[in-house]
């Protein structure tokens, strides 16, 4: 009866973990790839870049540690990339809080197709990566593993890269949303 007693009590206790929220299978439910070309195996630390913002001003990745952020790298003719922007400035808007930050990174060889892209502004923190020689894709785009756009990539707090999305995403849909919010809330 005692050993019954034992193992019921166990049984409860490895219930409760194995029913618990699953608060990342949002993040799932987006169809990550687990593996980057530069990066290696999911989770990893991101590459280290300093990139300008409209003003000029060297922006470091290393500003936003802390908060949760969604890297994304686009050109302004990429149509995917002319799909996916609002809903990324949907999900800005709809999180904007000092926790979580979209910085997207230009391949561009200045901020005028950016600007017209952006006629009325945007919420997005734009940074500019310029390609170099005859590639049209940016060097700090391709020292992540990008070689087409767009392509995604969610830091969490600690810095690391949890999820590498290739191609466009609704980013204000409810498993988006949900996704950003588990990892804002770790």
């Amino acid at each position: 009866m005692i050993l019954v007693g034992v193992l019921c009590v166990q049984y409860l206790l490895a219930l409760e973990p194995a029913t618990s929220e699953d608060r990342t299978g949002a993040c799932r439910r987006m169809a990550p790839t687990p593996f980057n070309p530069k990066l290696g195996k999911l989770p990893a630390n991101p590459v280290a870049f300093s990139a300008p913002d409209y003003t000029g001003t060297k922006v470091p990745l290393t500003a936003y540690l802390g908060k949760v952020v969604l890297v994304n790298f686009w050109q302004t003719a990429c149509a995917p990339c002319k799909v996916e922007m609002p809903s990324m400035e949907a999900l800005q808007k709809a999180f904007s809080t000092d926790d979580f930050v979209v910085v997207t990174l230009a391949s561009e060889e200045s901020f005028d197709p950016v600007r017209a892209f952006f006629p009325t502004g945007t919420p997005l923190t734009v940074l500019l990566d310029p390609p170099e020689g005859d590639s049209v894709v940016g060097k700090i785009s391709r020292s992540w593993g990008t070689e087409k756009w767009p392509e995604s990539y969610l830091i969490d707090r600690k810095g690391k890269v949890r999820y590498y999305l290739v191609n466009s995403r609704e980013w204000a849909t409810p498993d988006a949303m949900s996704c950003v919010r588990a990892l804002v809330s770790e």
